[in-house]
């Protein structure tokens, strides 16, 4: 991996298996479909987080502060990326199961 990739590999992760992840195991009694407790997991809160752990980083100065700025701007910027535009479509595709369900 090249010096500097580290911020974008955490941003992705912490976007996918960091968070969808610990979301699906705690889910996992609910009886819940798959797809519902990925969907959980995908739109779940996570953007106020970052904001506040970047603020006290701002405020205590801290070494690798640049890092963890940068890191917190690429989660929430992609953050709102990714779940703008997978937003229609993913709950589209819920309503139209609904639907379904309704009418069987």
């Amino acid at each position: 991996m090249q010096a500097g990739q580290e911020p974008l590999l955490y941003v992705v992760l912490s976007l996918t298996l960091i968070r969808v992840l610990p979301v699906f195991l705690v889910l996992g009694g609910f009886g819940l479909r798959i797809d519902e407790k990925l969907f959980m997991g995908w739109f779940g809160p996570r953007g106020l987080a970052s904001i506040v752990f970047a603020v006290i980083v701002l405020n205590e100065k801290l070494p690798g502060e640049d890092t963890i700025m940068l890191t917190a701007v690429c989660t929430i910027v992609l953050s709102v990326v990714c779940h703008g535009l997978s937003a229609h479509p993913l709950v589209s595709r819920f309503v139209k199961r609904a639907d379904l369900a309704r009418r069987a």
